[in-house]
């Protein structure tokens, strides 16, 4: 089983692309535990920790919407720093400070990065490294995440993926990126079948 994380929207907007695509995914696939996730600094990790705890995943792939972004892009390396000019669902501005006080600097994904790029772009889908998870709550769960597992000795495959937004989040935004639900979902589906072997 595949733990898929979302997140619920935030920003005042009433979608967030990252549940559309992975409850379109979850709607193909028999072997994925969908997961909504507050989009709250201190509160994000806590629901996907106890998930983990309850299933014992294979594998965990984390999933945000990155607005402006024209590629799916699967997130190299989290960084130990959160900070925010938008405020999360709870009010709160991060003004510059470490995640874990203790931590690491960084935490690396686990996911076979290399593998999933380059069997996607063979492809011709739109898929792109990242090497920035940015500095809001996608990083900070991904940080945390990742802290989390390699303190507990959990050797799986977890990463983070950004997706673009969709179609109708653009609409009236000039010049705002977007990618159809159903590419999104094609893509998140294929970088599923390459970190476990191609079973569903």
């Amino acid at each position: 089983m595949v733990i898929l994380s979302h997140f619920e929207p935030f920003g005042g907007d009433g979608i967030n692309a990252s549940e559309i695509v992975a409850r379109k995914v979850a709607g193909t696939r028999s072997d994925l535990r969908v997961v909504e996730l507050p989009t709250v600094f201190d509160d994000a990790f806590i629901p996907l920790m106890t998930e983990i705890e309850r299933i014992k995943p294979e594998a965990i792939i984390m999933l945000g919407q990155a607005a402006g972004r024209t590629t799916v892009t699967p997130e190299k390396v989290a960084i130990n720093w959160k900070e925010s000019t938008t405020a999360d669902n709870n009010g709160y501005i991060a003004r510059g400070e470490r995640i874990s006080i203790s931590g690491a600097d960084a935490y690396f994904s686990t996911l076979p990065l290399a593998k999933i790029i380059d069997s996607l772009q063979k492809e011709e889908l739109p898929v792109s490294l990242s090497f920035t998870a940015g500095t809001f709550v996608c990083n900070y769960l991904f940080y945390r995440t990742m802290e989390y597992l390699t303190s507990t000795s959990k050797c799986l495959p977890a990463g983070f993926v950004h997706i673009p937004c969709i179609p109708r989040q653009a609409v009236g935004k000039n010049g705002l990126a977007s990618m159809d639900v159903a590419l999104s979902a094609e893509i998140l589906s294929r970088i599923i079948d390459v970190i476990v072997g191609g079973g569903r």
